[in-house]
């Protein structure tokens, strides 16, 4: 198994399908702005035993983080732990997703 990285309006379509976002950022980057029903899983702490938690169902699940590389890391982290499901990687992360006037949420 392995992941794919793709662009934002892949990862737009891909999330209007119903896939899981996954949001590897720090706790602090995600409150100030974060895709709607994402779940906050930080790089130091990702598994798959932790994905599989948050994705009962074994949806597909893409993975962001504020420029493209820590959600590399994470996907990798997946692959090598043998995660089962389908992933996918936000190439730009979430700058990416901004920059091209994607909506997001902010706990601030």
């Amino acid at each position: 198994m392995s992941f794919k990285s793709i662009n934002i309006q892949e990862s737009a379509q891909l999330i209007s399908e119903g896939t899981l976002v996954v949001d590897v950022r720090e706790p602090g980057e995600y409150n100030e702005a974060h895709l709607a029903d994402s779940v906050l899983i930080p790089l130091g702490e990702i598994s798959a035993e932790k994905v599989n938690q948050a994705n009962p169902e074994n949806k597909k699940i893409l993975i962001h983080c504020r420029s493209g590389k820590r959600s590399k890391v994470a996907a990798n982290i997946l692959v090598n732990q043998n995660y089962a499901g389908e992933i996918f990687d936000m190439d730009a992360g979430i700058n990416g997703w901004i920059e091209s006037g994607q909506p997001v949420v902010s706990d601030n």
